[in-house]
């Protein structure tokens, strides 16, 4: 399974698919008292997982000062073999210093009684059950994850109903496709309703006697909001984009803009569509992003509303974290 996953692989992609996609997957699986042990103490973890693939999450996320795993063959500098080396993780274990704590399953108890001082066993059970799941608002920090290719860990169950969803997936894409370019919106909407699309509308997007249109400014958690948005106003809004491709824009049922990232240019280009098609959808972002927030700020806020405004929260840190770097002690943790 190594093989087949790394071999051929450049070594920059899996550090970008490190820091941006794994995250996810291993927060969603972290074990919370783990953390709340290791909290405020200097840690080594020592894991069967490639080190690379671990390694920026765990010293970003959990501010692990060593990482101690499997070791991936690189040729030329940048391509991996798919050979993976397994180190003595006990003697790079005694060759940094004692540890403090371990965190250990049942089954490699024996293997640190004499590297700790302190065992924490975690039972397989338990490591299940939900309350030892880590929640949202106890992550160490945000989670930012905007690849939405893979939006669910990828488990063998879940991807053998994966691929066995991409036949009817496909067929639903294009009757989908076809249905909004062909139907009025009064039409498809009720024809989406029966494919299992659901819609839900706030206001009537009308712009009132001041304003010359409505700017509609998309969180763009997937590249159809400004689809889904013509289809809850029931009339075409024009989107622009800072980069769309080719196939996209000519299976999208509304006119596609493309912004050229000039200030002036793109404030012409806004005026004008406001004033002739009365509204236009925009995704400041410019990507996806699958969480509850933006990913920043754009000026577009600011251009909308004058005088914005922002909520200031002031974050409680306990006083093992705040005087975190003062703690010496080390601690183990296993994965």
């Amino acid at each position: 399974m190594a093989f087949v996953t790394f071999c051929g692989l450049r070594t920059g992609d899996l550090r970008l698919i490190a820091r941006t996609v794994l995250p996810k997957i291993f927060l969603e699986n972290l074990h919370l008292h783990a953390c709340e042990v290791l909290k405020g103490r200097r840690a080594v973890v020592l894991t069967t997982l490639p080190r690379l693939m671990v390694e920026g999450f765990l010293k970003e996320y959990l501010e692990v000062g060593e990482v101690v795993g499997a070791e991936l063959q690189v040729v030329k500098g940048c391509y991996f073999t798919g050979v993976i080396s397994w180190p003595d993780k006990q003697r790079a274990l005694r060759d940094m210093v004692k540890a403090g704590a371990a965190i250990v399953n049942l089954s490699n108890v024996h293997h640190h009684q004499l590297s700790a001082k302190e065992i924490y066993v975690v039972r397989e059970e338990e490591s299940r059950s939900e309350s030892s799941k880590m929640p949202r608002n106890k992550y160490p920090k945000p989670l930012v994850f905007h690849d939405g290719r893979l939006a669910f860990l990828p488990t063998p169950c879940e991807m053998m109903a994966f691929f066995m969803w991409i036949p009817v997936a496909i067929r639903l894409a294009v009757f989908r496709i076809v249905m909004g370019i062909v139907f009025p919106y009064k039409i498809s909407i009720f024809i989406a309703a029966v494919t299992g699309i659901r819609f839900r509308r706030a206001g009537d997007g009308k712009a009132n006697g001041e304003n010359k249109g409505v700017v509609y400014v998309c969180t763009h958690r997937t590249l159809l909001d400004p689809v889904m948005l013509c289809s809850a106003l029931e009339r075409t809004v024009p989107a622009v984009t800072y980069s769309l491709s080719r196939v996209s824009e000519a299976l999208a049922p509304m006119r596609t803009v493309r912004l050229t990232r000039d200030r002036g240019r793109d404030a012409a280009t806004m005026r004008r569509l406001l004033a002739v098609e009365g509204g236009l959808a925009v995704c400041p972002e410019g990507t996806t992003c699958r969480e509850p927030y933006l990913l920043r700020f754009s000026p577009l806020g600011k251009f909308m509303n004058g005088n914005p405004n922002c909520d200031s929260v002031w974050l409680e840190l306990c006083f093992d974290l705040v005087l975190a770097i003062g703690n010496l002690d080390l601690n183990l943790m296993l994965m």
